[in-house]
């Protein structure tokens, strides 16, 4: 494990950061930094149990679509899904666990489609909202899919659902024509809005509370902000490395140290705090509500076993097991 130095006394964290020239590492810092936010994220693996009878559903819906698509795509999408419901959304229904799995899925598949057939996420919200039929079979079932949302959640959760997968698909298409743009330094609020309407934040956090589970939404309510923010903001961090090894620039942290004009560790370094902030905040606001608090900490373990299971972030390289 990298050690850390312990914080000031300004209560501001700094992570020990050491290289030489002889065995200089350019990700060093990157690591110090992902495994200093596992590490104060207090990381205890619920070792979430395998969900056969999804795993089944989600095979099944799969092999219905497009044969053009890579099987060894299909395959992955299939074990990403049912590994994040199993983790992140163990405690619903398995109603609920398949309605998120396939709805993940069809987003995974947007991002594909982006190469393909950018005109059919254009024009997928003008089409939903005009009753018009999605041409692509699967944003055709996607749609179908939004139409069960109100069965499962309260209105308002729906609604942040619906909501946030329109905001979503729409950053889609601008993230794929805006690529060759450059962030102004004057735009710092750029990339934050971009991450926000494209990350998925609503859906995933709305997700949680279905509808039997209370029936409105006041007691909560307050901390679907900072669960936001952290969601988006650990994806950010914990996606960071394998990112850097594949010479990604367009993600939020290059963004925003574009804007800022600072570096990726600094903004990295900044992302951690905000991100433990939030965390923080979160365990303060739920402090008196147990069952929310519960909820909250299962989410939250749920959430990062997600992430060190996921191969694609490639964090067993840094001696992290899910």
């Amino acid at each position: 494990m990298l050690s850390t130095l312990p914080p000031p006394a300004s209560g501001v964290h700094h992570p020990l950061i050491t290289t030489t020239k002889e065995t200089e590492d350019p990700l060093s810092e990157v690591k110090v930094l992902i495994s200093d936010f596992l590490d104060r994220s207090n990381y205890k693996s619920p070792q979430s149990p395998c969900d056969l009878e999804l795993r089944k559903k989600i095979t099944e819906e799969l092999s219905t679509w497009p044969s053009d698509i890579n099987p060894t795509a299909i395959s992955k999408i299939i074990d990403g899904c049912c590994v994040f419901v199993e983790t992140a959304y163990g405690h619903t229904t398995h109603e609920h666990r398949c309605f998120i799995a396939f709805y993940i899925a069809f987003c995974i598949y947007i991002d594909d489609l982006g190469e393909r057939d950018l005109d059919a996420i254009k024009l997928f919200t003008s089409r939903l909202v005009k009753g018009e039929t999605q041409p692509d079979p699967i944003l055709r079932r996607l749609a179908e899919h939004l139409g069960c949302v109100y069965d499962l959640w309260t209105p308002f959760g729906a609604d942040a659902i619906i909501a946030g997968t329109l905001d979503a698909i729409t950053a889609t298409y601008l993230e794929f024509t805006t690529q060759e743009m450059v962030v102004k330094p004057s735009a710092t609020r750029f990339p934050y809005y971009l991450r926000t309407r494209a990350g998925l934040g609503p859906p995933a956090i709305h997700f949680l509370f279905m509808k039997d589970w209370r029936a409105t939404p006041e007691s909560y309510l307050q901390i679907i902000p900072d669960m936001e923010h952290w969601t988006l903001g650990t994806n950010d961090i914990l996606s960071f490395y394998k990112e850097e090894l594949a010479g990604e620039r367009n993600n939020y942290v290059h963004l925003r140290a574009s804007a800022e004009q600072s570096s990726a560790a600094n903004v990295l370094r900044q992302l951690v705090e905000e991100v433990l902030e939030s965390a923080a905040k979160i365990d303060a606001l739920t402090s008196e509500d147990p069952e929310l608090a519960a909820l909250w900490k299962r989410y939250q373990q749920g959430y990062l076993e997600f992430s060190l299971k996921a191969q694609r972030y490639r964090l067993a390289e840094l001696g992290y097991q899910a």
